[in-house]
């Protein structure tokens, strides 16, 4: 049996993480959910996901912070990262795109933008 490629959804609001989890589930992802940042890396370090979604503002750690981490990392800079904000200021697109993001998404989610990203480099 062929595994699944994994997607990380990293968000402290759990309506966010099960809307992400819903629509995501249609790209054939195995989704893996976390609630504070600290979470998300471990997971992220553990299961090696091809993208990580992942909020700007979270508890223990922010989705920044992450995406520094994961590109900085010679055997994680592959994965694609994704930063979503609730706030669309200048200040936050250009705190996500220093970390080295590949996409910044402001909330409410547009589904077919990110359904279009996440689906890009698919086979």
């Amino acid at each position: 049996m062929v595994e699944k490629e994994k997607l990380v959804i990293a968000d402290d609001m759990d309506t966010v993480l099960m809307l992400e989890e819903i629509l995501l589930k249609k790209t054939g992802y195995e989704i893996i959910k976390a609630r504070t940042g600290t979470e998300a890396l471990k997971k992220i370090q553990a299961m090696r996901p091809r993208i990580a979604l992942l909020d700007l503002v979270m508890p223990e750690m922010n989705g920044d912070a992450i995406c520094r981490f994961i590109k900085s990392n010679s055997d994680l800079k592959h994965i694609k990262v994704i930063i979503i904000t609730s706030h669309g200021r200048p200040e936050d697109r250009e705190r996500a795109v220093k970390s080295g993001c590949d996409h910044f998404l402001t909330k409410p989610v547009n589904s077919r933008e990110l359904l279009d990203i996440v689906t890009k480099d698919l086979p």
